[in-house]
């Protein structure tokens, strides 16, 4: 552990923070600092989403106003970017099926 300590908010916004990061990366939104590359991993997406969502449900009863409000809106922002993102891949699949 570090010197410095962090409050149980300030933990709970940098683990937030660290998935939203995580989605946004999958869905292509970022460059991944690992590759330097902009890729498309819906798996990776879906699977951090549903984390996020976990998280959400689970300590629902414990988080504030504030932080329900802010984790539902995070939450609807990623899902609404992940079907964008499911969509252009089915109608890029789509376009593909329809040159052979």
């Amino acid at each position: 552990m570090t010197e410095e300590s962090y409050t149980e908010k300030q933990l709970f916004d940098m683990l937030i923070s660290q998935s939203v990061y995580g989605v946004w990366i999958a869905l292509g939104k970022m460059k991944n600092p690992v590759t330097d590359k902009t890729e498309v991993d819906l798996r990776s997406a879906s699977i951090q989403i549903d984390m996020l969502e976990m998280i959400n449900n689970r300590m629902s009863a414990s988080l504030d106003e504030n932080e329900t409000k802010y984790l539902d809106q995070v939450l609807s922002e990623l899902k609404m970017n992940f079907v964008d993102e499911q969509n252009k891949e089915k109608n890029s699949d789509d376009n593909s099926k329809d040159k052979e």
